[in-house]
């Protein structure tokens, strides 16, 4: 099994190299073949899986989590049926996957946005943060900008950004995000790497870096926020906005338009009008 897990995960890592979908791979799998041993994939049975979602459970991984391996595992199967076609997977989704809690995407309340950015004063991480909270950019996108995806002198100025699965899109610049990111160029070491973002040794920013200032901010300001939910915010406020969905899911780089709709779920003018409208007239609501 741990030749066969190597051999899809070093696969997966020649298709797309830049991702990191290949390291997340390799850890499911692991846990995977640790907990059914070392044997063929073919003797692997329905029942071990079994086991290994109730292996999982038991310690505290959440439905999310123990999906993802489960689809880790379908993906390994794949792999391996075009050297065997009559390999079958023991994965069975109606069995094995969990049902998981929906919860609608939490924006950040603007008290805490602004204790959040008070306690930045480094030009380069306000830089940063902007980008998530006024473009949208998740924190891998923020790692792997570079310069030769900056176009601040076009009308309108915008990055090409190179997004999950290695899908190009554009985002467009705030007046706020181009005098905060100018800020941070004008005092940016002049080096030979090509990543915007540099870390104090002169080289591109590590997620983990990038993570971990986050949380310095936070602490500073007494307030707790992901990454994420900065990149939440900037789509609930495009929502408030009425920006028609569609182009919020463009410019969030969302591969699917029922992820998006997440936000206007969460912010439905609609349903808010109508609610307002109705405790208006009810007698004794108001």
């Amino acid at each position: 099994m741990f030749e066969e897990i190597n051999r899809f995960v070093n696969w997966m890592r020649r298709r797309n190299p830049e991702a990191h979908t290949w390291r997340d791979y390799r850890c499911d799998l692991q846990q995977f073949a640790a907990s059914v041993g070392e044997k063929p994939p073919e003797r692997v049975t329905i029942g071990e899986i079994d086991e290994f979602v109730s292996q999982q459970a038991a310690l505290g991984y959440t439905a999310a989590t123990i999906n993802r391996r489960l689809a880790a595992i379908q993906s390994l199967y794949a792999f391996l049926t075009d050297d065997n076609s009559d390999l079958v997977c023991p994965v069975l989704p109606h069995r094995h996957t969990l049902r998981q809690r929906k919860r609608l995407p939490r924006p950040v309340a603007s008290a805490d946005l602004q204790a959040f950015f008070a306690a930045i004063a480094d030009v380069r991480d306000r830089a940063m943060f902007l980008l998530m909270l006024r473009c949208g950019l998740r924190l891998s996108e923020v790692a792997r900008l570079q310069r030769r995806d900056l176009y601040l002198d076009e009308t309108p100025p915008r990055l090409l950004l190179l997004g999950k699965n290695n899908k190009e899109r554009i985002v467009y610049l705030s007046d706020q995000v181009m005098l905060s990111l100018r800020a941070y160029l004008a005092v940016r070491p002049v080096v030979a790497s090509d990543f915007v973002f540099l870390s104090y040794q002169q080289e591109g920013l590590s997620t983990t870096a990038i993570h971990k200032r986050l949380l310095l901010y936070c602490q500073q300001a007494g307030v707790k926020l992901t990454a994420h939910q900065l990149r939440h915010t900037f789509a609930n406020d495009l929502v408030s906005a009425a920006v028609p969905v569609t182009t919020i899911q463009k410019l969030l780089g969302h591969a699917w338009l029922t992820t998006t709709q997440t936000y206007v779920a969460a912010n439905d003018r609609q349903v808010q009008q109508d609610f307002y409208a109705a405790t208006a007239i009810l007698e004794g609501w108001q």
